[in-house]
């Protein structure tokens, strides 16, 4: 039977008997109470429930008395048992017995209970006989957490002069939360010689529907485009988001690499909108930190250098149709109107739904159909995966009325490849190749030309892209990435690739690269350079000498330069180089600043005749109930660290991150959907203030701004530094208590008591229930010491024991202080 009396019985430990020979006046003291380790008084306390060694939550759980009334033994409520992955059949019999503290080793043969109370770990272990096996990394939705209601804006700002021409650009990114509610706005203003310009990126409401592992979006956002081609719209949309799924089941975001010859702007546009835009040092460049508007649609990048010149590339980025496990799907629904974000597009109305499906473990099939005004088009499809690789084809068949009432039809074909051999090093990260024949139309191509009778001449006819890497032995890699595109009712072609080797000889990286771009008039020019740096120093902090030679139509390049950065966290990184080229020698400095309250970059090049100065700041400001908090710029979610009283606690390993002065720390980026673990240092906080908690975690949701509390108490401590009447040291581990009989932890080495929460004057007893029984009368010092600590000296006076019978007032398991 499930009943009060049923407590989960922690397992004992084995068992200990200290010789107290070798404690000063251990004679005469009871030391059967440090038998099982720490003793824990009755009482409420804040645990970390762990199971199998793996965290589950973090709650308050009673500790009641046992049959050794020297250790108290947790009550299991029947709602935890509840939340434990258990086999159905015993949590229906618990639901038959659920009343009082739930008897766990009684429930299930094997099962275990211990507590630390050092560490305030209640440990759970469940045999693997009674698990119900949940897949590994999944977060129920019951323990996610939606977050608190705040605001924030993040901003990244730019200002580019260029001989006496002035351009600024600020990136902005709003939101507000409220419950499970996220509005969200994107926009951009750009400023120059042709004015002011105001951009709206997008703006929305997006809430999760757990039930469905999905998001709900109502307003301005873009479909996926993993089957049909991304579109822009206004509207709503309710599609499936993996990241709500484990580990096990989940499955691309590109990452931008360049070459800049001098300090540069690099902007990265997709669907016609800026989507980013940073300062870059000289020398190659990587951005890995994108928020594309969604899942399909090339990235444009144009890096523009201190000189003027542009230049231009494309990076493919087009989702492949993924094989999905046995049994499970992916859908998504939209309906709306298309959005005009580039003044090319007529704003029709559209609806359109996709559906994929795991057939088995190797068969995915997936379907879908866009219906719009004067538009149709239906899609079919499969992903397969075999022993030389993954497949997937589709085929979509297209119907449209154009301005003339004449309806055309069409075709369009497409095939995608997947594969990576771990023994060769070899990844084909994603090959593709798409015809289509010269009646076929996306949504987006009856948008253009119903806007303009000139849009169907950007149609592609055939579309191909390819990204592979292999390895080469164990410290050089060989790496391939491009794409073709060809129109129709045109003679024009696209062609973008890079092409690169890189490799390490000791602590001295190298690499030959080829990469095509667009210069600034729209031809096309291939780059070919050389790469070298070297470490000028031992230490892991030490600079690094970089060169650098290239090729192209437009002239050759050398370049040197020192890269490097300064501080304890690295904070501030630097680089300065010197190059030669095209007739004239160009000179470069640039520096970045990454703190705990925003990020600060700046540059200066001269070229010839040319100067040009760059700054840049990027950060974000919250809004809460607790105050104003400045921070970097922040992820989707990101976490609000409450500790107040702490004030310069740090937040994990970051020297720079710590707790502001209105008790807040904003941590600016969080993982949804999973476990993310924060924890608190508290080296350097003054000795009064005492962390009841160093590590939380918290699962948010997606979007969420997650409060993650810490229990602080700021009292003051008094070392008595006591003897016994006889000027003997008072016995080592004797029991200390106040008057009223409520713990104040133990005489510790050398007779000395360390008194939490000391009040200006008060009395304590020393081993209240043995024979060595006496009281102390403290008095705090008017001043601590020169190391900030307060020290008292005491005898402590002999007292008779009570007379048998006489209580003393029993603590309130709220009052119950740790030594």
């Amino acid at each position: 039977m499930l009943s009060v009396a049923g407590l989960a019985q922690a397992t004992p430990a084995p068992a200990v008997e200290f010789s107290e020979g070798f404690l000063i006046g251990g004679d005469a003291i009871d030391m059967r109470r440090y038998a099982n380790g720490n003793p824990l008084p009755p009482g409420d306390y804040a645990v970390d429930v762990q199971v199998n060694g793996v965290f589950h939550a973090s709650r308050d759980i009673r500790f009641l008395a046992s049959e050794d009334p020297h250790v108290a033994v947790p009550c299991l409520p029947a709602e935890l048992i509840h939340s434990l992955p258990l086999k159905a059949a015993l949590l229906e019999v618990l639901n038959e017995n659920s009343s009082g503290c739930v008897d766990l080793t009684a429930l299930i043969d094997g099962a275990s209970v211990t507590f630390d109370s050092g560490a305030l770990a209640l440990s759970i272990s469940i045999p693997q006989a009674a698990q119900a096996m949940p897949a590994r990394g999944f977060v129920a939705p019951e323990q996610r957490d939606d977050g608190i209601t705040a605001a924030f804006i993040d901003y990244s700002a730019n200002h580019y002069r260029s001989q006496g021409s002035d351009s600024s650009y600020l990136g902005l990114r709003a939101g507000v939360n409220l419950g499970a509610w996220r509005l969200r706005h994107r926009a951009s203003f750009t400023h120059g010689r042709q004015g002011t310009r105001h951009e709206v990126i997008s703006s929305h409401l997006q809430r999760d529907i757990p039930r469905w592992n999905s998001q709900l979006l109502l307003g301005q956002g873009n479909t996926g485009g993993e089957l049909f081609e991304s579109v822009p719209f206004t509207g709503v949309r309710v599609a499936s988001d993996e990241r709500m799924l484990p580990d096990s089941l989940r499955g691309y975001a590109p990452v931008v690499q360049g070459i800049a010859e001098g300090n540069a702007v690099v902007t990265i546009r997709q669907n016609g909108s800026i989507i980013h835009e940073s300062n870059v040092a000289p020398g190659p460049f990587t951005i890995e930190d994108l928020y594309p508007t969604n899942f399909g649609g090339d990235l444009d990048v144009s890096v523009t250098e201190a000189d003027g010149r542009v230049q231009r590339f494309s990076v493919n980025f087009s989702a492949v149709p993924q094989a999905l496990r046995a049994g499970s799907s992916r859908f998504a629904v939209t309906a709306g109107e298309l959005r005009d974000t580039g003044n090319t597009l007529r704003t029709l109305r559209f609806t359109e739904g996709t559906y994929a499906r795991g057939v088995n473990n190797r068969l995915t099939v997936l379907g879908g159909a866009q219906l719009g005004e004067d538009y149709r088009a239906l899609l079919a499809g499969a992903a397969v995966n075999t022993a030389i690789g993954a497949f997937g084809a589709d085929v979509t068949h297209s119907r449209a009325r154009q301005r003339g009432s004449e309806t055309i039809t069409g075709n369009s074909f497409r095939l995608n490849y997947q594969r990576y051999v771990a023994r060769t090093g070899t990844n084909v990260g994603l090959a593709a190749y798409r015809y289509s024949t010269r009646g076929f139309l996306s949504l987006n191509d009856v948008a253009r030309e119903q806007n303009d009778d000139w849009g169907l001449g950007q149609r592609a006819r055939q579309r191909y892209q390819v990204n592979f890497s292999q390895r080469v032995g164990q410290r050089s890699n060989l790496y391939l990435s491009g794409g073709h595109v060809s129109y129709w009712d045109s003679a024009r072609r696209r062609n973008e690739f890079q092409l690169g080797f890189q490799s390490t000889l000791g602590r001295v990286n190298y690499g030959v690269s080829a990469l095509r771009f667009r210069v600034g008039d729209g031809r096309q020019d291939t780059r070919y350079a050389f790469t070298l740096s070297v470490p000028l120093g031992r230490s892991a902090n030490a600079p690094r000498a970089s060169t650098q030679l290239s090729q192209a139509d437009s002239g050759r390049q050398s370049q040197l330069g020192i890269t490097g950065s300064l501080g304890e966290s690295r904070a501030l990184s630097y680089s300065l180089s010197s190059a030669q080229g095209n007739g004239q020698n160009s000179h470069s400095a640039y520096a970045a600043w990454q703190g705990s309250r925003g990020n600060l970059n700046a540059g200066y090049s001269r070229s010839g005749d040319y100067r040009s100065l760059s700054l840049g700041a990027s950060g974000s400001v919250v809004l809460h109930g607790g105050g104003l908090n400045l921070g970097a710029p922040v992820g989707e979610g990101f976490a609000l660290v409450q500790a107040p009283g702490a004030q310069g606690a740090g937040i994990g390993s970051s020297t720079d991150l710590r707790v502001a002065r209105n008790g807040y720390a904003l941590l600016p980026h969080i993982s949804p959907y999973r476990w993310n673990t924060i924890d608190l240092d508290p080296s350097g906080l003054p000795i009064e203030v005492e962390l009841l908690q160093t590590s939380q975690r918290v699962a948010p949701t997606a979007g969420g701004i997650v409060r993650v509390p810490f229990q602080v108490r700021r009292e003051r401590t008094l070392f008595i530094d006591a003897t016994d009447a006889l000027g003997q040291p008072l016995p080592f581990a004797a029991v200390v208590q106040s008057e009223d009989g409520a713990p104040a932890g133990a005489v510790g080495q050398g007779g000395v008591i360390q008194l939490r929460g000391a009040q200006d004057s008060g009395a304590l007893i020393v081993d209240p229930d043995g024979k060595r029984r006496c009281r102390i009368d403290y008095r705090m010092p008017d001043a601590p010491d020169a190391y900030g600590l307060s020290w008292s000296q005491a005898v402590c006076v002999p007292q008779p024991l009570p007379p048998e019978g006489l209580q003393v007032r029993a603590p309130d398991p709220m009052e119950i202080t740790a030594p």
